[in-house]
């Protein structure tokens, strides 16, 4: 079986799901996971399927021939990888320039992965500015302490909120 890992991304309307998902099944695929999100009138996702060798070809070409949605198709070669423990971590502040920028740019530095990253502004008419959050899924170094995550992300800036826990997996 060949393991593919597909971008989707066209104007939103429905039923594009089900064309995807029909396109798939219909070629012999089958759906493993997936993340799919609406932003600003757009579909966008990404999905890991699998599939037989011999209907990779078809799936390809029909999946290029659904017209709505601009599809990038990579063959995912790796090996099964060990299973981590998984730590949440929410940002949450005012929002302004750069929040995504400073937590990822230091994350990187502790050499800490994101596995998952899921952001969001919504207005805040009590304080009269709107709150950003975003909320990651990040597997860190063995030798990494989550105290010493929590003290270097809370350096950055006084104005957000740092919280970590270890995902139940």
């Amino acid at each position: 079986m060949k393991h593919l890992v597909i971008t989707v991304i066209g104007k939103d309307r429905p039923g594009l799901v089900e064309t995807l998902s029909d396109t798939i099944y219909q070629n012999h695929g089958n759906w493993l996971a997936s993340s799919l999100s609406k932003l600003a009138g757009q579909f966008a996702g990404i999905l890991q399927i699998e599939v037989a060798e011999q209907y990779l070809p078809v799936l390809s070409q029909t999946l290029s021939k659904i017209d709505e949605l601009q599809i990038h198709i990579v063959e995912d070669d790796s090996k099964a990888v060990p299973v981590t423990t998984l730590h949440s971590l929410t940002v949450t502040g005012n929002d302004r320039l750069g929040i995504v920028k400073e937590v990822t740019a230091k994350l990187n530095q502790l050499g800490i992965n994101i596995d998952k990253l899921k952001t969001n502004t919504q207005s805040a008419p009590n304080w009269g500015y709107p709150l950003f959050t975003a909320n990651f899924q990040l597997e860190l170094p063995s030798e990494l302490e989550l105290e010493v995550v929590q003290e270097e992300l809370e350096k950055l800036a006084d104005d957000l909120n740092i919280d970590i826990d270890i995902d139940e997996n």
